[in-house]
């Protein structure tokens, strides 16, 4: 199935945009970025995985982790928020419930700072 293109950050200046202009939430194993626009367009979601990570095969597993969590959870995020993460290279000694709560514990951070702005 996957994520839709108009859910995905695509171009290196987006990306650059929300590492620049966002909130950052150090995870354990992934940095979670987000940047709350004041469009009311669905999240939209970016990763990075570094050669630093592992190998192709590693990066390309821990792609598909984030996606499926980010296609799972995105209605946690605010309306406009365009989200990078940034995986570290031992994201794979954590479970994948272990990457969920945390990923969802950032969410909730997220949507309680644009709560208070």
């Amino acid at each position: 199935m996957g994520i839709p293109a108009s859910m995905r950050l695509r171009k290196p200046r987006e990306f650059l945009e929300v590492r620049s202009l966002g909130h950052r939430i150090h995870c354990g194993p992934f940095i979670f970025q987000c940047h709350v626009g004041a469009c009311t367009v669905a999240p939209r979601f970016g990763i990075i995985a570094s050669r630093r990570v592992g190998n192709a095969v590693k990066r390309n597993y821990g792609k598909r982790i984030f996606r499926e969590l980010f296609r799972q959870h995105a209605d946690e995020l605010p309306l406009g928020s365009e989200v990078v993460v940034v995986l570290r290279n031992h994201f794979d000694r954590y479970s994948f419930d272990n990457l969920e709560a945390r990923l969802l514990r950032a969410c909730r951070t997220i949507r309680q700072k644009q709560a208070t702005e």
